[in-house]
Order: structure tokens, then C-alpha cells, then sequence
């Protein structure tokens, strides 16, 4: 079971949409976030780096700048095949950052966070209910539109992953 969403997923969304996700997303210590950086100007190639979020820092203005939990914590990041430089001078070996803006930063969602913000945000703009239980306890977020349940229950293109249905949902208030 995946337990949250991939790089693909934020590469699909627009311009637009991630500007959407970063301004309702407020970055936490153990976030799993994905920024991209660039790993050659002259042909305008990026890489994502994904990463767990360590400390966070307010730089003037108010921008929030998400460091690397591996760096933190006292862990070295060792980038793979640098342990010989070839002969090159170090100064022209590439670094990844440790550090991003949270403009630079996108969230990769979990379950968990997905379901936070649906039930935080307006529904009046989409259709979100969700009930867990067993014999003892349960738990109901939202509020089941029963015009709405045949045709939620009957599509035929029915997602498998939990994730993929709470994305859908998410990318569609973006």
C-alpha cells in the first residue's frame, strides 16, 4: 500500500496548482518534501531531490527555508560515486543543496496529511467522506451525500490506492 504521494504526482500538477499546494501547505519538522535544482545551467537540466525536513528557519521577509534532516541530525550526506573525484578539483564537483525555500519545495503527501487538508478546506468544492471502523470504535470525517453515493460506489474506473483517491480529490481544490 503506498502511504503517500510520488514526484510524478507533483510533476502532473500546473504551475498554478503548485503554487496552490505550497500556499496551504505549512512545512513541519519529518515532512517528506521534493525540490528541484539545477544540475547543469547550460542546458537547463534539473534533478528532485527528496528529503525529510529538519529544521526550519525564517529568513527575512518571512520565507521559511527547510533543511535536510540528514544534515540536522549530524548524519554527512555522501552523494553516490563521490568517493573518487577522478582527479577533478573538488571545486567542480557538483553539490546537492542541503537547504531549500519552501517556494523552491513542493510536500509529498501522506495519507494522513491529504486527509487533514480535505477535512480542513472548503467542501462546498468537492465531495470528501470517509468511515473507518471495527466492532468497538469508529470514526466518520465529512458528510456522505446520499444523492452522491451510486455514483461514487458504481464508477467503473475505481482507484486502488487510498493515496491515489485522496490526490485525485486534493488536486481537484488546487
Amino acid at each position: 500500500m503506498k502511504q503517500r504521494i510520488a514526484v510524478s504526482d507533483i510533476e502532473s500538477l500546473t504551475p498554478a496548482q503548485q503554487e496552490n499546494l505550497r500556499g496551504i501547505w505549512m512545512p513541519e519538522r519529518y515532512d517528506i518534501v521534493a525540490a528541484r535544482f539545477c544540475i547543469n545551467a547550460e542546458t537547463d537540466d534539473y534533478k528532485w531531490i527528496e528529503f525529510a525536513v529538519g529544521d526550519i528557519e525564517v529568513l527575512r521577509g518571512g520565507e521559511l527555508l527547510l533543511q535536510d534532516m540528514r544534515l540536522t541530525d549530524g548524519y554527512v550526506k555522501i552523494n553516490e560515486g563521490e568517493t573518487d573525484l577522478g582527479g577533478e578539483d573538488e571545486a567542480h564537483v557538483l553539490q546537492e543543496p542541503t537547504a531549500f525555500r519552501k517556494s523552491e519545495s513542493l510536500p509529498l503527501l501522506s495519507i494522513g496529511q491529504m486527509i487533514n487538508l480535505l477535512h480542513l478546506l472548503d467542501k462546498r468544492l468537492y465531495h470528501f467522506y470517509l468511515l473507518a471502523g471495527n466492532d468497538a470504535f469508529s470514526c466518520e470525517i465529512g458528510d456522505f451525500n446520499s444523492e452522491l453515493k451510486p455514483a461514487l460506489l458504481e464508477k467503473p474506473d475505481k482507484n486502488t490506492e487510498l493515496v491515489d483517491v485522496l490526490w485525485t480529490t486534493v488536486k481537484t481544490i488546487l
